[in-house]
This record gives structure tokens, sequence and C-alpha cells, in this order.
């Protein structure tokens, strides 16, 4: 039982430690540059406090120094709080107010419980074996949590979808990583309390979530430090402002009906044929709106109202049936099939695989292999 017990605290000690490394170093090093991952940082930086709390508890520190008893570190108000500011700021809605007031239950919390921490050991301990502590800072807090994660997830579903709107190239722009580590930290809140009336003190599922939040601590790290805000290429100004020319003024402003938007579609189409703007692989909804010197916006509406597609999609369709060409091409026996998916616009490989099964039902190499055989 000793080994079991001393385990599980140096899983949550390792994770404590590097938790509060790593926040502390991005709060420290990318304030300024980057705001968002200064956010980051304190999300990282308040997760490892917690499992100090847990360690603590674990250790029976109380019992040796009465005065660290109830310290202020359950954080449940406030750490998705954290991350959904964070991901608002690195999303597609980095131009939207930051909605900070998430932040203030979670700070409110903090406050009464230094409060309370500074009060007199009897007195805490009387506090402590009340109904509403328990009740209101951690299964308020956990339900006040879920929430926000919930919401969290749902501006990230709807930051998926415009992504795909305004980018040819979406990968490190949809924020899955973001999406997975909520999902896991809802899914895993709700099955440790579960476990928790079951079996209190089972070993292994400790040892099980203390690896797991040593994992998420790496995970997020990892990706805070490489992910920068998705909209940073493309300006608020640009965004919405494309320049007016007399041509097009009019088309512009005209209120979009079906057959506007089939005539928008073959005027797209020609030109994405004739320029073949499809095989840049940054190539952006802007980049089309530039070139026709139409608003974004109409573009897109078209895009999905009449080919029932986002932008991704559709320049995908265009790099997928020139990609076709080229394999079933004799004289493009000296480009490789990854070749040939940075000739048609894929950055990677593997992107161009899953668009070309996506819309084929079989890779490039099986694809090749039937035209020649």
């Amino acid at each position: 039982m000793e080994l079991n017990y001393n385990f599980t605290t140096l899983l949550d000690s390792i994770a404590f430690i590097q938790g509060a490394t790593l926040g502390a170093l991005l709060i420290i090093l990318n304030k300024k540059k980057h705001k968002s991952t200064f956010f980051l940082g304190l999300f990282l930086v308040f997760f490892s406090w917690k499992l100090l709390y847990f360690i603590f508890k674990d250790l029976n520190v109380s019992a040796l120094y009465p005065e660290l008893f109830l310290l202020p570190f359950n954080f449940s108000w406030l750490l998705f709080g954290l991350f959904f500011i964070y991901t608002q700021q690195v999303s597609g809605f980095s131009d939207y107010k930051e909605k900070y007031w998430v932040l203030m239950p979670g700070i409110v919390s903090f406050v009464l419980q230094l409060i309370i921490f500074f009060l007199p050991y009897q007195t805490k301990l009387t506090i402590s074996e009340s109904p509403w502590h328990d009740f209101l800072f951690t299964y308020l807090g956990i339900c006040y949590s879920w929430g926000i994660g919930i919401w969290n997830l749902k501006v990230l579903n709807k930051h998926q979808i415009k992504v795909n709107n305004y980018f040819s190239m979406v990968e490190s722009r949809e924020l899955q990583w973001a999406r997975f580590f909520l999902i896991y930290s809802l899914v895993s809140s709700v099955i440790i309390h579960i476990l928790y009336y079951i079996s209190p003190s089972n070993f292994y599922f400790k040892v099980i979530f203390s690896v797991f939040d040593l994992i998420a601590i790496y995970w997020v790290s990892f990706h805070g430090v490489v992910q920068r805000n998705v909209l940073s290429i493309l300006t608020k100004k640009e965004l919405y402002e494309i320049s007016e020319k007399k041509p097009n003024q009019a088309q512009n402003e005209a209120p979009m009906t079906n057959d506007s938007m089939k005539k928008l579609i073959d005027e797209i189409d020609r030109h994405m044929i004739n320029s073949e703007s499809f095989t840049l692989t940054e190539l952006t909804i802007l980049d089309l709106a530039k070139a026709l010197n139409i608003h974004p916006r109409r573009i897109s509406t078209a895009i999905n109202k009449i080919r029932r597609q986002n932008f991704n999609t559709y320049v995908n369709k265009f790099r997928i049936k020139k990609a076709e060409l080229l394999l079933s091409d004799e004289n493009s026996d000296n480009l490789s099939v990854e070749g040939i998916g940075n000739e048609v616009g894929f950055h990677s490989k593997s992107a161009f695989y899953s668009a070309f099964k996506k819309e084929t039902g079989t890779t490039p190499s099986k694809y090749k292999k039937t035209i020649f055989d």
C-alpha cells in the first residue's frame, strides 16, 4: 500500500513540476508577443497547482502542518474559463470581444478560498465539515466548468466551419487538438467523479488519471507553443473590406438570388480553371475575392448554397481532378505520388491521400495502378 501511495503522488508531483514550469515559461516569454499564449500559460500554472492540492491531500500534509489546511488551490471554477479565453484568441473569432466575464466566478472562488485559508484552524475545520463548502467550491464549480467546456466545444465547431470556408489548407488551423483536450477533460471529469463514489480508494484509477494528466500537460504545452492565431494572415480589414471597382460595385451590393449565385459560381469556376490558382497551397477565399473583386462573403455563400460545399472542399475538387490527370499521364512518371500532391496544391502527403480518397474512394497509388494495369 505504501508503494502504491507513493507512486501516485510521484506521478502527480512530476505533472505539477512540468505544468508549473512550462506554464511559467509561456507567461514570461510570450506575454507581449502572443497574448493568447499568456492565458494558456496561466491555465497550465493553475492546472498544476490544482494537482498540488491533491498531492498534499494524499500525503496528509495538513495533519503535520495544520496551518496548510484548506489550501486555496481548488480551481474548478477557473480552469475551463482560462482555456475558453485562450481558444477564442487563437480561433476564427479572435477579432470578437473577449468574454473575460467567464473568469469572474473563478476569481471570486479563489478570493473566498484565500480568506478561509487565513482563518484559525478550528474555524476552517468547521467550515470544511459544512455541506455548503464542498457544494460551493467543488460541485457547483464542476457544473460551471462543464457548462463552459461544452460552450467552448460549440465555439470550436463554429470555428471549424469558418476555417473550412476561408482556407484551402486547414491543417493546424482547425484546432482539433484543443477539441480533443476539451473532450478528454469533460469525459475524464465525469468518469473520475463516478469512480470516486464507486471506489474512492482504488489505486489503479488514481494511477491511470495521474498518467493522463501528465500526458495532457505535455499535449497542451506542445500545441500551445506551435499554435498561433488562425486568422493572423487575414486581418479584419482585409476580411470585410475588398477594394471597390466600378464594374463589380453593383454586383457586391445586389441581393443574392439563386440565379445570381449560379452565375457567380460559373465565374468562380472559370477563374479557377484558367488561372489554376487552386495549385497555391495557401490559397484563401480572400485571394479569390481579390482576383474577382467580389466580397468573400458572397463567394462563400454561393459555394455553400449552390455547390453545398465549403471553400476547402470546393478547392480540393479542382486539385483532385488535376491529380487524376497527372496520375493518368505517362509523361508524369518521373513524379512521385507525393510530388503530384505538391504539384496540385497539397502541402503534405497525408492531406493529399485523405482528400483523394474522400473524393474518389481510393488512394492515389491504387488509382494509378488501375490506370496502367
